[in-house]
């Protein structure tokens, strides 16, 4: 079994930093190779340079040695982009973390695919149509040809993720590089999407480089793991030896700070509470002593929620509604103070459309939703946290004026008096003063979470919303952030309604859990009796999507 790709000495840099340092490795023909680390570790870098895909002010150096079915060989990094394209999508083709951006909203799905094939292959209308349709079966997407004539926000994540694999095997690549691709998506999608990658592997003979910042979820699937920190790498080898015994005091560091069901009740370990970094570049471990969280004690009924229902209707041509399947089919369920309530589901489960209700953001079509006894009234009683911190905040406005304007507009406070009551609102969420004067590209997507969660708390609410507001972050900086929400919950007294589709997290933060399916409360118990003792067959089904 030959070598597809030899990378040695890689290099990267941009403005004198130093993205990637002296960088060596193989992939072995019909193997799996993950990389795993940090944001900003390097992983997408190194993969985006093999083809020159980066930002014309990045400097590559180093050797890429590509070998084809033939035996030829080909250093990537001397070549031009015109000699590159032939390498591109043919050889070496992509699959992207999140393919609703990855896919053009404008073109079909079959148009999309279609297109990839006309550019290495020469076929007829009806032979690419017919392609596209097989690779679609090949990749089990349901009803290939109302796909193929959908445009991607017609579709749900899942296809959309199987629709770019279609896309990036249509050409028989050598090399398939998996840049984070399932982060965006539910458990279940996620297993059944990795499955579909392993499987196409193997078929095809195909060499994959897996990108990841979570080592759980390479566990089954890699042959070789690269461990990458601050752009160069710290530990390599077979996954067996990765996992059951690692050697470097990062990759050890990394696999602790991982939430899990387990440590519920625990301080989470964050990668400095864990290492330390000496001068020459060298890690250190460190002791860490678990501490054990003070329980919480719940107060009274905070919210209840009876026979919420929502749907979706539409006007037809001549000014009549067509109600549609509704979205929520009657929610029963209430919250006491101080409790976390995790809500997990699939997609179009209703998750996101239920909080979207409780913040006042959508009117339900039915039901009561109150709150201490009485009626909610659009308010400060109910914020939300978003997944993703960039898009939640506006670039061209500094931190500490993100936190002034709902002091000044829900507190009715004065220049002065927001300006305090900000600091104050940075400190409690684990920043300094400095960040007043912040924008927020000027953060790291932790410390930009943090922003969020101060913002949301500055109208003083009794309930949070969380909706997958760990999911974009890397696992060291999902263990800072969820030691930072059970403080605050502590300490304010906070209710807490955490949406995700990570089972280790919701498990590991959660009081009760409420399993959500197409609408209804399929299961909610306990989080102890949901793990051990799952009653519904579909729980028992999303707790074997989780990767341990």
């Amino acid at each position: 079994m030959g070598s597809i790709l030899k990378v040695t000495e890689f290099s990267a840099t941009a403005n004198k930093t130093l993205l990637v340092d002296d960088l060596s490795f193989e992939i072995a023909e019909g193997k799996i190779t993950g990389i795993v680390g940090e944001s900003g570790s390097g992983k997408s870098v190194t993969c985006m340079g093999i083809t020159n895909l980066l930002p014309k002010n990045i400097r590559l150096k180093g050797k890429a040695v590509f070998s084809d079915t033939k035996g030829n060989q080909t250093n990537l990094m001397e070549l031009s982009d015109e000699a590159l394209r032939p390498f591109r999508g043919r050889e070496i083709a992509y699959i992207f973390q999140e393919p609703m951006t990855a896919l053009n909203p404008v073109l079909t799905c079959g148009y999309q695919v279609e297109e990839a094939l006309r550019s290495h292959q020469k076929m007829n209308s009806e032979e690419l149509k017919n392609k596209v349709l097989e690779l679609f079966k090949e990749v089990r997407l349901p009803d290939v040809e109302r796909i193929y004539k959908s445009y991607p926000h017609q579709i749900s994540g899942g296809q959309r993720q199987r629709v770019m694999i279609s896309m990036a095997v249509s050409n028989e690549p050598r090399l398939l590089i998996a840049d984070e691709p399932t982060t965006a998506l539910d458990a279940s999608v996620q297993k059944s999407i990795i499955m579909l990658l392993e499987e196409m592997v193997k078929k095809r003979n195909m060499a994959m480089i897996f990108i990841s910042h979570d080592l759980n979820c390479l566990h089954s699937l890699a042959d070789e793991i690269l461990v990458m920190y601050n752009g160069k790498m710290v530990e390599s080898g077979n996954a067996e030896e990765i996992f059951n015994h690692p050697r470097h005091p990062y990759t050890k560091a990394l696999m602790k700070t991982r939430p899990k069901y387990s440590e519920s009740g625990k301080t989470l370990p964050t990668i400095p509470d864990l290492l330390q970094k000496m001068d020459d570049g060298s890690f250190v471990e460190k002791e860490f002593k678990t501490g054990i969280r003070p329980k919480m004690e719940f107060g009274e009924k905070v919210l209840q929620i009876e026979n919420l229902y929502k749907s979706y209707g539409k006007k037809s041509l001549f000014g009549k509604s067509k109600p549609l399947n509704p979205v929520l089919k009657g929610l029963n369920f209430e919250l006491t103070k101080g409790e976390t309530l995790g809500i997990v589901g699939e997609s179009g489960c209703g998750k996101s459309t239920l909080a979207k209700i409780l913040t006042g953001l959508e009117k339900s079509s039915d039901g009561s939703i109150r709150y201490y006894e009485q009626n909610l009234q659009k308010g400060q009683h109910i914020q939300m946290v978003f997944q993703d911190p960039f898009s939640s905040l506006n670039p061209s406005i500094m931190a500490g004026n993100a936190l002034t304007e709902p002091l000044m507009i829900h507190k009715k406070l004065k220049q002065g008096e927001a300006e305090l009551k900000a600091l104050d609102l940075l400190e409690l969420t684990g920043l300094s003063k400095e960040f007043y004067y912040k924008y927020p590209h000027q953060m790291s997507g932790g410390q930009r979470q943090r922003l969020c969660i101060a913002r949301a708390l500055s109208t003083e609410p009794s309930i949070l919303i969380l909706d997958e507001a760990v999911a974009a972050l890397d696992v060291s900086v999902q263990s800072q952030i969820l030691n930072l929400l059970k403080d605050l919950q502590l300490k304010l007294k906070l209710t807490y309604l955490f949406i995700s589709h990570d089972l280790n997290v919701v498990g590991y933060i959660s009081d009760k859990v409420m399993v959500l399916k197409n609408g209804e409360i399929e299961e909610m118990e306990e989080t102890a009796s949901i793990f051990k003792d799952p009653k519904s067959q579909y729980t028992r089904f999303l707790l074997d999507c989780m990767y341990e």
